[in-house]
């Protein structure tokens, strides 16, 4: 009986093979796109997940309380409480600190590079965290000072083939001692780097070794092992009073985050080495999409399967005549539902394996396809396929089986109230979701230009970025800059501290006329007398500082607009704001403001301007160079002969502030391609369904357009009568969807401290957009049927 089952199955695949292309077609788009929606999902959800001990395992963190912040919580700790925690609390049983030092220079032989990322860290790095050692030991791994340990990539650049163990790297004027190589670190962990280097302080460096026990600053990246997985509740107002007891400030509050929340709720934390994190919500809006667009796939194969079912009732008929009882009519009709199930699931698979490898090169990923191999998801897809294959079959299956023959075999047949209202609320559903992402589509592309467009209080084209690495090149940078500016193309330089985009450091500030008992904290940064004019910056009151005016050099300040707010200061010029320039709170110095600069955002638009002060320094980290770019190879060329020639012992290493800027936002820019591209798709498929919906209807239909036609029917009329009814479902879809998109994308929206408005226009063009393509669509096929000579669609049966 089955195998009768299946070959009536395949014959009517084959027999309706236009309605068996949409149905399969569309269902399998729509399971591709989400098994790779899903496989993205799970990626980032499985951060840090590798490490067996990933539910003890916890990241220290400090609420910056102080006057004049507004990101207050920071990824950076004093560097003497970790071990303080862990000797003090019985509920933490081990900790390890981490400095990030960011790319570094590495000599060997002749070669000079940079490694992409280095940490200073201790030996329990590794009884934390489950990271690799390929050779060298495992325990006490960095206790000695001065070693490293390399990933096997970097191992490979530097030493080629040779056994890197024991060998030795200069990194400026340290030498380094390799004792170990490791694996590189999973793509899915939240700290990537290639060289781990020793944190203890070599002996002769009592001033590091005072450093990493002090809670007069926040520096350090701080991690901690639970006993147990515990409620953080409990633990973290034990940390302040740790804090307390080693005289930490009262407006720093240590507080704790789990290892599996690091890169998905970390985006309001400024000072951390999380480079890839996401934000929780958008995970949560792309499943979302990969719901909706399985439900706008199944939705549409159901409404296929019930309307084509319809035009079976004689088949019912006749075979319930030749004995067929209503239970092997039900499973018949169940059976090929599933059958173009899983032939449609088979080919999602088939095209998700084919598009995830362009996928993750567009949108920077590292997905999968061996998730899918995994017990449990294997067990979830197979009932996905039976869900949907048995749901779509039911109404054929339950209802169209309990029709009389006799009726049905006279031609008195007709769909069914519940049929025709069943396949519109379908329609309705399928045009609810396109229309609900096509504006949530239009939203995120607002926002995404919103920040590229916005106004950042300085210029960042046709700027290139070049990192000293050390205080030798910093040093020469006068003498470099004068060289550059021989070359024409060079159009000004200048240097700072920080490249603009990267959170500033913060210093405690005393304002003239404040209490000194009130905590003010301010972002700093350090720059030249090129720097301003280089960037375009806007010196809103007095000056810029200037080599004519020699005390720039020691008592002068520049600070931003967000600086008079915090303080009150309607005329800032000639003010005086003391810092501590020594080693006790009383070790102060007086800085004369001198000049007022309008806001700029020195970190990223998802963080609000913070008040800033600028000090004057001719030794600076980065040298700014604003260039023509009419000739950029060859000038690009030339800024790198003009480097090595001056500091030849220092790699040369560039990048475009513009590129740079953008890919402070690429997990943004990701999430709204991914959200167009899977809109599209959801888009195709409603328009596929309502394609094969609107060829069935005018087949349906074809005997009243052939009679209209004869009694003088014009085109026109008849492609507004038979359109009307679908363009009415869709406006109801466009009802719906309007205020649920916008309560949705709103909250989405909540997330960036500087954001678009959601305009009522992105609403009226998506509905518009929804109505135009239903009547290309629908009118295709209707035109098609009007065309047909009325001899042959009234011609007796």
């Amino acid at each position: 009986m089955l195998q009768n089952y299946v070959k009536v199955a395949l014959r009517n695949l084959l027999k309706y093979r236009f309605y068996s292309i949409i149905k399969i077609a569309g269902l399998a788009v729509g399971l591709a796109a989400s098994i790779l929606i899903s496989l993205f999902v799970y990626e980032d959800f499985s951060y840090d997940g590798f490490n067996q001990k990933q539910d003890r395992i916890v990241r220290m963190l400090t609420i910056d309380n102080a006057e004049g912040v507004k990101s207050k919580l920071v990824g950076v700790t004093y560097p003497g409480i970790a071990p303080a925690v862990a000797r003090d609390l019985p509920e933490v049983i081990n900790s390890v600190r981490v400095l990030n030092q960011g790319r570094v220079p590495l000599k060997v032989g002749d070669q000079l590079i940079s490694s992409e990322g280095t940490f200073r860290t201790e030996s329990s790095f590794f009884e934390l965290f489950d990271y690799n050692v390929l050779t060298g030991p495992t325990k006490g791994i960095l206790d000695e000072p001065e070693t490293v340990i390399l990933t096997e990539t970097l191992a490979q650049k530097l030493f080629k083939t040779q056994n890197p163990i024991g060998k030795s790297i200069q990194s400026g004027q340290t030498t380094l001692k390799v004792v170990a190589v490791m694996a590189d670190p999973p793509k899915n962990s939240h700290l990537q780097f290639d060289m781990l280097r020793s944190l203890k302080p070599a002996q002769a460096d009592t001033n590091f070794a005072q450093f990493l026990n002090s809670f007069t600053s926040i520096s350090l990246h701080s991690y901690l092992l639970l006993d147990k997985p515990r409620d953080l509740n409990s633990i973290i107002p034990k940390l302040k009073q740790v804090a307390d007891k080693n005289q930490g400030y009262a407006f720093f509050s240590p507080t704790l985050q789990y290892l599996k929340d690091v890169h998905l709720r970390s985006g309001d934390i400024l000072f951390e080495q999380n480079v890839n994190k996401t934000d929780a919500s958008n995970l949560y809006v792309l499943a979302t999409i990969a719901l909706l667009v399985l439900l706008l796939a199944s939705v549409n194969f159901m409404n296929l399967v019930t309307a084509h079912a319809t035009g079976r009732a004689k088949e019912v008929g006749l075979r319930k005549v030749v004995g067929a009882v209503r239970d092997q009519l039900i499973w018949q009709h169940l059976l090929e539902s599933l059958i173009v199930t899983v032939i449609s699931f088979g080919l999602a698979v088939g095209l998700a394996a084919a598009l995830l490898p362009l996928l993750n090169n567009l949108y920077q990923r590292h997905a999968s396809l061996t998730t899918l191999l995994h017990p449990w998801v294997i067990l979830g897809l197979t009932g996905l396929v039976l869900l949907i294959g048995l749901v779509s079959g039911s109404y054929p299956a339950f209802i169209l089986s309990r029709f009389r023959p006799v009726t049905v075999l006279k031609g008195s047949f007709k769909n069914t109230n519940q049929g025709i209202w069943l396949r519109r609320s379908l329609v309705v559903v399928q045009f609810t979701i396109s229309i609900a992402l096509m504006v949530g589509t239009g939203v995120v592309f607002r926002q995404m230009r919103y920040i590229q467009e916005k106004d950042l209080g300085y210029s960042r084209e046709q700027i290139i970025s070049i990192p000293f690495k050390g205080q030798q090149a910093a040093r020469r940078s006068k003498a470099l800059q004068n060289e550059l500016k021989r070359n024409t193309s060079i159009l000004a330089t200048g240097t700072t501290s920080n490249k603009l985009g990267q959170q500033l450091g913060r210093n405690n500030i005393l304002p003239e006329g404040k209490p000194t008992t009130t905590n003010y904290i301010a972002s700093v940064m350090a720059a030249d007398e090129s720097f301003i004019p280089t960037m375009q910056m806007k010196v809103l009151k007095g000056r810029n500082f200037s080599l004519d005016f020699p005390a720039d050099s020691a008592s002068s300040m520049i600070i931003n607009e967000e600086m008079t707010r915090l303080l009150n200061w309607p005329e800032p010029i000639g003010k005086t704001i003391r810092l501590q320039t020594g080693p006790t709170p009383n070790d102060l110095t007086s800085y004369n403001v001198i000049g007022l600069v309008k806001d700029f955002h020195f970190a990223t638009v998802r963080h609000k301007v913070e008040p800033l002060f600028m000090l004057y320094s001719k030794i600076n980290g980065q040298l700014i160079v604003k260039m023509n770019t009419a000739n950029a190879p060859q000038t690009l060329s030339f800024i790198e002969q003009t480097w090595k020639q001056i500091n030849p012992e220092t790699p040369f290493e560039y990048s475009f502030l513009d590129e740079d800027f953008g890919k402070l936002y690429r997990s943004e820019q990701a999430f709204a391609t991914m959200f167009s591209h899977f809109t599209v798709l959801a888009l195709f498929i409603a328009l596929l369904g309502l394609f094969g919906l609107a060829a069935f209807t005018a087949e349906q239909r074809q005997k009243e357009i052939g009679i209209r036609r004869v009694l003088g029917a014009e085109t026109g009329s008849l492609l507004y009568l038979l359109s009307k009814d679908f363009v009415k479902l869709v406006l109801i879809a466009f009802v719906v969807a309007t205020p649920l998109a916008w309560y949705l994308m709103n909250r989405w929206l909540e997330g960036f401290a500087y954001r678009t408005d959601q305009s009522a226009t992105l609403f009226v063009v998506a509905g518009s957009a929804a109505v135009l393509v239903t009547l290309v669509t629908v009118n295709l096929q209707v035109f098609k049927a009007i065309m047909v000579n009325p001899v042959k669609s009234l011609r007796a049966e």
